[in-house]
């Protein structure tokens, strides 16, 4: 059934390649491919059912019209033609769930998306490709290349050499080295493989990115002290937040806590990320590795980073224990000591803050408290508790009765819901 099918997908392939198609689209869907042993290779070396290989071969004629290429191979493996092959008139090409087969694997494939054989390439992603071994290096030189997403894949070294780049999307990929020159860039999501043994530790940026208008991230708030990894993809991310400019919305998802890690551990925010004046804009997502009481040093940590908010989005998840307290009832009262107190948090420019998620614990209400404390430029504030709980009214009434003594008006409340607005 495999090998019927291989054969299908290189007998469309060349159809269209032969017959001028604007269009390619190929999904083929394979037998799953058996988990890989200890020791082997990616490529099937060593399995008596290794994938049959899908050719781009030498005498393939470039396809002049075709404008449009996705190929999803189930997993298949593709063989890259030692050959230029031109794509003269493609823009926007899409490669899933495929093995690159021995014989160049990362080299061969970026010469086939570059420039030279793509000259008018706008578009690509590359997802769920695998190659023959983790070492290889992949530089990408793509002048009209407007988005790029690479999602899971492994590689020693991504390198991009993209001046018209737009969009940038890289999903739960592992690599050692990313390289970046995109002066255009204007939306950026960077997702490292986290806790995979090969985080990321050098992240090159050529250049400016002034028009750099979006930006999501994930960073960690802890880190085990005998774990130095996590406090190095850390200081890549912060490289990049150096470049960006006072039009830049920063998003972090923030992971790291404590409660998987060892009792010897430290904040790898605090004192290690510089204080970032530029960015006006923040949303934190904080990550369910954390605890409903624990969630509040790492974000406070985190926010002592900026002074120049404006606006400020706090989403909380929906909590793993919640899952066994929401029958019984939650516990709302903190015995910790309050997070936000020896923290120094400026909020001097905000003037509005978003708060989802909420369960109605002590520490959500001295989060608030800790905001506004120095936000006099305050004009909105909206929050909201998880829909799932149902003992938080006196703590909507709380936070209802802050903000009208600073001065607010309530605009909209409902059972879940509450939004203030200054007076005018």
């Amino acid at each position: 059934m495999m090998a019927a099918s291989v054969d299908a997908a290189r007998g469309w392939i060349r159809y269209a390649f032969q017959h001028g198609m604007r269009s390619l689209i190929l999904d083929v869907h394979l037998m799953p491919v058996r988990p890989r042993l200890c020791g082997e290779r990616e490529d099937g070396e060593g399995d008596d059912e290794k994938p049959a290989a899908v050719l781009l071969p030498d005498d393939l004629p470039s396809p002049a019209r075709l404008e449009t290429m996705r190929l999803s191979l189930g997993g298949a493996r593709l063989r890259l033609s030692s050959a230029t092959v031109k794509f003269a008139s493609l823009k926007d090409l899409s490669l899933e769930r495929i093995r690159i087969a021995d014989g160049g694997g990362a080299r061969l494939l970026a010469r086939l998306v570059s420039a030279a054989s793509c000259p008018h390439l706008q578009k690509l992603r590359m997802s769920r490709l695998r190659f023959p071994n983790f070492g290889g290096e992949m530089r990408l030189e793509a002048d009209a290349l407007s988005e790029l997403w690479v999602e899971d894949m492994s590689m020693m070294s991504l390198e991009l050499s993209t001046p018209g780049l737009r969009i940038l999307h890289i999903d739960d990929c592992y690599l050692e080295v990313l390289s970046l020159s995109a002066p255009r860039l204007e939306q950026a999501a960077l997702f490292f493989g986290q806790g995979s043994g090969w985080p990321l530790r050098l992240f090159q940026v050529d250049g400016d990115l002034p028009c750099l208008l979006s930006l999501k991230i994930c960073m960690w708030a802890y880190r085990a002290l005998d774990f130095h990894c996590i406090g190095e993809q850390n200081d890549c991310y912060t490289l990049l937040l150096k470049h960006c400019s006072l039009r830049t919305r920063l998003e972090v998802t923030l992971g790291g806590g404590k409660n998987n890690l060892s009792k010897e551990h430290e904040d790898v925010i605090k004192d290690k990320v510089p204080h970032l004046p530029q960015i006006t804009s923040l949303t934190v997502n904080v990550s369910d590795e954390f605890e409903r009481h624990d969630f509040g040093a790492g974000v406070a940590s985190l926010l002592t980073r900026f002074t120049n908010l404006r606006h400020l989005s706090l989403h909380l998840p929906f909590f793993v224990t919640l899952y066994y307290d929401l029958g019984e009832g939650l516990d709302l009262e903190c015995d910790h000591p309050d997070h936000w107190a020896s923290y120094e948090i400026s909020m001097a420019h905000l003037q509005e803050v978003e708060l989802t998620g909420l369960t109605g614990i002590d520490c959500e209400l001295w989060f608030m408290e800790a905001v506004i404390a120095s936000a006099r430029r305050l004009r909105k504030a909206s929050i909201s508790f998880n829909t799932e709980c149902w003992q938080h009214e006196c703590k909507m009434d709380a936070f209802e009765r802050m903000l009208l003594d600073e001065g607010m008006r309530t605009s909209c409340r409902d059972k879940f819901k509450l939004t203030c607005l200054i007076n005018k």
